[in-house]
């Protein structure tokens, strides 16, 4: 077959659907399998427009090609031959030929997606959409480049099921501008919860229901730790997790490593110091042996990695375009969304910043985005208030 097929052109109906399956077969036995290919289903939809289905069958009856036996293999292949046959005969030679050019050159991209969409598609930062036949969002992704990006899961996409399906479902491409890298991990998060796109399954079950909260008290008053439903509390949790289960087993390490109270960590619940006191595990924040004051130190030291570097400050970056900069804002230690400036800047204050953003809520993978890139970012402009 290696013999038989060099220096030939795969034609098939969906022909990146087929050749996936010939590449890993020959992988397997070690072989690198590349040919050209010519997918009728791409031509059809070029040629034929507005008929409500493109499958082979549908094609063949509208074009009044004789289909033996579908879905077998002789059947198939002699009915591809024909509506081959019927689009060349629908163009002129040079058309048929500069038709074919075209979509050997496409061979890579879904089925339903033509190379003008994606040469539309902007080399800038932002995130971008994967929509299915019927407009519903199968996936979105971030990139510093968005059609580089779009077009490595074309060229990328005969290693898993996975990536073959959502190929195979992507009928429309859409993006969205953000100039800047922070402001596309963020819109990113955000809509992957919102709108939950099938093949975003890693990050779209990620759902915070509980959150280990501080107890408002006395400033000289021990702080107290509770384990809550984030439904429940006004406040902002230290930090948030998927269910309650896993929210305890956290605080009980945490009481472990930093050596706090159970008591005061909501965890004993009977009278007198806590079982780790008498363990010398507690340093008697339960049994008046330790001051609020040392023992608060502990508690802030142990939440630090989830809060963010000041309970205010704004993240200046570069716009969609020259004229702007782009903005996020965390006031009270909690994220409130981001927004854009127009240039030249005005005072930089919180009533300017507010007016600025559109709101989005804070989360655990939130503050994780913000300060990971906080770390790493040497370029944007941290305003602290």
């Amino acid at each position: 077959i290696v013999e038989m097929t060099a220096d030939t052109i795969l034609v098939a109906h969906q022909a990146r659907f087929d050749y996936a399956f010939l590449k890993q077969a020959y992988g397997r036995l070690g072989y690198v399998y590349k040919r050209r290919q010519i997918c009728t289903l791409r031509l059809s939809r070029e040629l034929f427009p507005g008929l409500p289905s493109y499958q082979l069958g549908v094609i063949c009856r509208h074009l009044q090609i004789p289909l033996e036996n579908p879905h077998r293999a002789l059947g198939d292949a002699t009915a591809t031959l024909a509506l081959l046959q019927r689009i060349r005969n629908h163009r002129d030679a040079g058309q048929f030929r500069a038709l074919l050019a075209g979509e050997m050159k496409s061979t890579t991209l879904p089925p339903a997606v033509h190379q003008r969409q994606i040469d539309a598609l902007p080399g800038d930062v932002g995130i971008y959409f994967f929509y299915d036949a019927f407009g519903r969002l199968i996936y979105t992704g971030k990139s510093k480049s968005i059609r580089k990006r779009v077009l490595s899961h074309f060229s990328n996409d005969l290693k898993s099921p996975k990536a073959r399906e959502m190929k195979a479902r992507i009928h429309d491409i859409g993006y969205e501008l953000t100039g800047s890298e922070l402001v596309a991990l963020l819109l990113e998060s955000d809509t992957i919860k919102r709108m939950q796109p099938r093949f975003n399954r890693s990050q779209r079950n990620v759902r915070y229901r509980h959150g280990i909260f501080a107890v408002p008290t006395d400033a000289q008053d021990f702080m107290r730790l509770t384990i809550k439903e984030l439904a429940e509390m006004d406040n902002a949790p230290l930090v948030s997790f998927r269910g309650k289960k896993e929210a305890q087993v956290y605080l009980e390490r945490l009481v472990d490593r930093y050596q706090l109270c159970q008591k005061l960590a909501g965890i004993d619940k009977r009278k007198g110091p806590c079982f780790r006191y008498h363990l010398k595990q507690c340093r008697g924040a339960c049994a008046g042996a330790e001051t609020p004051e040392n023992y608060n130190v502990r508690v802030r030291e142990a939440f630090r990695m989830f809060n963010y570097p000041h309970p205010d400050f704004a993240v200046l970056g570069a716009g969609r375009h020259s004229g702007e900069r782009s903005l996020v804002l965390v006031e009270g230690g909690v994220y409130q969304g981001f927004g854009y400036l127009e240039l030249p800047l005005k005072k930089a204050a919180l009533p300017y910043f507010r007016r600025a953003i559109i709101p989005r809520g804070d989360n655990q993978d939130i503050r994780r985005i913000i300060n990971g890139y906080l770390k790493k970012n040497q370029s944007d402009e941290v305003i602290f208030m």
